[in-house]
């Protein structure tokens, strides 16, 4: 989980909306990693996500470059609410192109 709380550090800096509004990684994060992100996509799609996680060789470390990529997406949408509104947002993730997740991880691996 201590490595989960980096994951504010992809959301470009001064401050990312989760610091400003205290939301802590472990009120959203924590059914992310613990499930997989089970919870968060329809089952064809957390397949997808599987699939993506067991190919890589560091895969604990690119689920969290998918979580990464999950908050980097809908920054704009989190610097726009009040804690009670992003809270949902997380709780029930609005994107639905694991595709486009996935991508963004990638991008995020390969600028390592």
């Amino acid at each position: 989980m201590r490595q989960s709380a980096n994951t504010d550090a992809c959301l470009n800096p001064p401050l990312s909306p989760q610091q400003e509004q205290n939301i802590k990684p472990q009120f959203f994060a924590f059914r992310w990693l613990t499930l997989l992100l089970s919870q968060e996509f329809l089952l064809p799609d957390v397949i997808r996500i599987w699939d993506s996680l067991f190919a890589d060789d560091n895969r604990f470390d690119f689920l969290l470059l998918v979580c990464c990529a999950m908050l980097i997406l809908i920054r704009e949408q989190l610097l726009e609410g009040d804690f009670t509104i992003n809270m949902r947002l997380l709780q029930d993730y609005p994107i639905t192109d694991v595709c486009q997740i996935l991508q963004k991880a990638k991008e995020l691996q390969d600028s390592k």
